[in-house]
């Protein structure tokens, strides 16, 4: 599906129409929502409710690609409606009879699944691909969407792990260049990547989960790899990159071997070629959109203080990142958040990268991707700052000052800070012949603080001052 630059009038009616209709039951629903990181529980009419604000939000701000990608989960959702709910995997050797589905941006790639509609087996210059197409006998899963890579195409059949509660089992999958045409890419651009995913399901849109006690062997090499996400937090697990182990080379067979035991659930594996996105590239998407104005923010920090049922005070904001901890460099909050603070875009993505939540580090709330602005307020605070400075108060009204940090230089005011000023000459004694000849070298002002003459004995120069004096006497 080629990109779009605009929403007409007639696409937004007729998305409209149909997400507003009977054609969807709650299930397509429910999935839409969670594809689009809305909350996925309640009636039918909160489902569609949530979805058509979410349209009209796009529409509204003339998002074309959001458009696109609310429009195409909900193709997807309808496609499935008519589709087999439950079908068991093959796990014998792909067809390689029918041609791969052809990869769009639009398509494939945006909503973090693959598209089974498609029906032409050419790329773009005219050459026929070859591989494994996802029929109904052997479904494609569905994955949530993430920033970090979009599913151009699945190279491997879906491979069922049954429950193994005692043993050990393991499945095979194969790798061949010939076979799938399409890993040229990942070996003329180095963003394309082929990994693994695995899932507690072969219906509807899924987490990434592989079994707790698995591992990898690609090519009769052990594979280190992080199969595990963060502990109790579902979809935290990241797929697989196993690019840098296999042979893309026109006569090899990569074999991978995944391996696993003590499982209580049925997985599902399956190899896909992904796009992937540095986290630079998502920060610069993320200041390039649309953006939380200063403006609105004032105006609502007004508001606030005008609540009667709220005692309106400055309080303290701080410059540094919560999760890294330095000076913010994109101040980023999303659009739902309700405070003003805000954490640093590369930080918040690099963690999400490594294990993604997608919940505000502040308020824990949903923060996904989609969702992600640049506060323009806070970008004006760093912007007139020094960047050494850590906080400024903002009054509730809106304006923002800063305070010194440095303490102020104390000055002595007399004999409040010292009892008494000693002028001490100190010469140089010496002895020629008998005679003894002085010389004054300095004079200087001693202050001696006043605790200082309470059971402290004498100081160097205190000493030779009494043994300057001692001289004199005795002379």
């Amino acid at each position: 599906m080629p990109g779009i630059t605009s929403i007409s009038r007639t696409d937004y009616t007729t998305l409209i129409r149909q997400v507003s209709g009977a054609t969807l039951f709650n299930r397509q629903l429910a999935s839409i929502c969670q594809i689009n990181g809305l909350k996925s529980t309640g009636v039918k009419a909160e489902l569609q409710g949530r979805i058509r604000d979410l349209i009209q939000e796009a529409y509204n701000s003339n998002d074309a690609t959001r458009f696109q990608q609310i429009r195409q989960s909900i193709y997807n959702a309808m496609s499935q409606r008519s589709s087999p709910q439950k079908q068991t995997p093959r796990t014998g050797t792909p067809n390689m009879g029918l041609a791969p589905p052809v990869s769009h941006n639009g398509t494939l790639g945006q909503n973090g699944f693959t598209n089974q509609q498609a029906t032409s087996g050419f790329t773009s210059a005219g050459v026929r691909q070859t591989g494994f197409y996802p029929s109904s006998a052997s479904p494609a899963l569905l994955f949530k969407q993430s920033p970090f890579y979009h599913l151009e195409s699945q190279i491997s059949e879906v491979l069922k792990c049954p429950v193994m509660t005692q043993h050990r089992s393991s499945v095979h999958l194969t790798v061949r260049l010939t076979d799938n045409l399409i890993l040229q890419r990942c070996v003329d651009d180095p963003s394309y990547r082929v990994m693994l995913f695995g899932s507690t399901e072969n219906s509807g849109v899924q987490d990434i989960a592989f079994p707790h006690q698995s591992e990898l062997k690609i090519n009769g090499g052990e594979f280190k790899a992080n199969l595990r996400g963060l502990k109790n937090k579902p979809g935290s697990t990241r797929p697989v990159d196993i690019t840098s182990a296999l042979r893309l080379k026109s006569s090899y067979t990569n074999n991978i071997e995944f391996t696993y035991a003590l499982t209580n659930k049925t997985f599902y594996v399956v190899l896909f070629v992904c796009k992937t996105s540095p986290v630079s590239d998502l920060v610069m998407e993320i200041q390039k959109r649309r953006r939380i104005p200063k403006d609105s923010v004032i105006t609502e920090l007004n508001q606030k203080a005008q609540d009667p049922d709220v005692v309106a005070c400055s309080q303290v904001f701080s410059l540094k990142c919560p999760l890294s901890y330095m000076r913010l460099d994109v101040p980023c909050r999303t659009i739902n958040c309700g405070h003003i603070q805000c954490f640093d875009a590369t930080s918040y993505l690099q963690l999400q990268e490594q294990g993604p939540q997608w919940m505000c580090p502040i308020c824990n709330k949903p923060a996904p991707y989609e969702h992600l602005a640049v506060d323009e307020y806070v970008r004006d605070i760093l912007d007139n700052t020094s960047k050494s400075l850590e906080t400024v108060t903002i009054e509730p009204n809106g304006r923002w000052t800063t305070k010194s940090t440095e303490p102020e230089q104390y000055q002595p005011s007399g004999s409040a800070a010292f009892e008494d000023d000693d002028e001490v000459e100190i010469s140089d004694i010496t002895i020629i012949g008998g005679y003894e000849t002085s010389k004054p070298a300095f004079s200087t002002n001693v202050s001696t603080p006043a605790s200082a003459h309470v059971g402290v004995p004498p100081g160097p120069l205190e000493a030779l001052g009494q043994s300057a004096t001692n001289v004199q006497q005795q002379k």
